[in-house]
């Protein structure tokens, strides 16, 4: 009897080896087919994702603003970019690149992949523009410079620059520069002058806002006392602009831009009017060869010969230089003439003054 059971469960325990043996063949056929359609259709996407040619061959194309990676597919297509749009399509939904893409002009190749594409889409590599603002630029030089290179509004770029609201919107990051409250009725002077590579397409808000970024990066990293510095001269931040751009369209040659500094501080001190030529000619936005007389009579507050005090803004994009020399003044003389050569002769008394400009006649 025991025997019969041990064989019955022999019997009973090898049809179950047998049968699993069938399902275990059958799931293992399913599975390589199944591996074997990923695999093809893992190969054709490589094929139709990788670049549609071997042959470098810049294009360049716009992709607009807001635009979907539907609308961006058919510009792609359209330019000969990709093989497939749809491929596109899903390799930027299956990369969660959807919210990613940025508009502006970009330089492509049909030698990229689609992922090459998509990484400089949505870097915003784009055409890059070289742009040089030259130190002691104005506002309006700025503004036509930034027309000529980069295609954008001067008139907007100006009053963008000397709006109240926007002006708070890109000063409030820079608040703890001022030490107090300081009314900024326009960026003019906070637009720092250097060469920059800007993206073709770029808006007139966002060059203002990396403008006005620089000059505040560039105070705080190469004159980190300029605080203490202003506290000892007992000058806000803003006069500081303010006389740096006066200084800037005075002086020639940097060497003298602290005794320059030096005879505009020594003259607020005194209670003397600036008498500065430089904020004058800012009146008329041009320089003129010669500043008559009559020209010293034009009525406006930025008219030093008429007002005393500073003007009511920076006159140019103050340099580096310029900014420092305030901060150190040399000398104690209250006039300079200009020399002819870029030099100019520095005096401490009106009789000298007199003296040296009979001597330059």
């Amino acid at each position: 009897m025991r025997e019969l059971l041990r064989y019955l469960r022999k019997k009973k325990s090898g049809r179950k080896r047998i049968g699993k043996k069938k399902i275990n063949n059958y799931s293992l056929y399913f599975l390589l087919i199944v591996s074997l359609t990923f695999f093809i259709g893992f190969l054709f996407y490589l094929d139709l994702t990788a670049p549609k040619s071997k042959i470098r061959r810049d294009i360049e194309v716009y992709i607009p603003e807001g635009a979907s990676a539907y609308k961006i597919a058919d510009i792609l297509f359209d330019n000969g970019l990709i093989k497939s749009k749809k491929v596109f399509i899903v390799t930027t939904k299956l990369l969660g690149k959807e919210k990613e893409l940025k508009s502006g002009y970009y330089l492509l190749s049909p030698s990229y992949s689609i992922f090459d594409i998509l990484d400089a889409i949505t870097q915003g590599k784009g055409v890059r523009v070289k742009v040089t603002i030259p130190e002691g630029s104005s506002l309006k030089d700025i503004a036509n410079i930034l027309s000529e290179k980069l295609d954008l509004s001067a008139e907007r770029f100006i009053k963008l620059c000397n709006d109240k609201d926007f002006i708070n919107s890109v000063m409030q990051d820079y608040k703890d520069f001022f030490g107090r409250y300081e009314d900024i009725k326009t960026l003019e002077g906070y637009l720092f002058s250097s060469t920059y590579y800007f993206n073709k397409g770029v808006k007139e808000e966002d060059v203002i806002r990396f403008l006005v970024k620089s000059f505040f990066y560039q105070v705080r990293n190469n004159i980190p006392e300029y605080k203490d510095r202003l506290k000892a001269l007992n000058l806000s931040f803003k006069d500081w602009i303010i006389l740096a751009s006066i200084v800037e369209k005075e002086a020639k040659v940097n060497e003298e831009k602290p005794l320059i500094a030096g005879v505009f501080i020594n003259r607020l001190r005194k209670g003397y009017k600036l008498q500065s030529c430089a904020t004058v000619e800012y009146i008329y936005g041009f320089k003129k060869p010669v500043l008559l007389y009559k020209d010293l009579e034009v009525d406006s507050p930025y008219n030093t010969y008429i007002y005393y005090g500073l003007p009511p803004s920076p006159i140019c994009s103050p340099s580096l230089e310029s900014l420092k020399a305030v901060l150190y003044p040399q000398g104690d003389y209250l006039f300079f003439v200009a020399k002819g050569d870029g030099t100019h002769f520095f005096t401490k008394t009106y009789e000298e003054h007199l003296k040296v400009q009979g001597m330059k006649k």
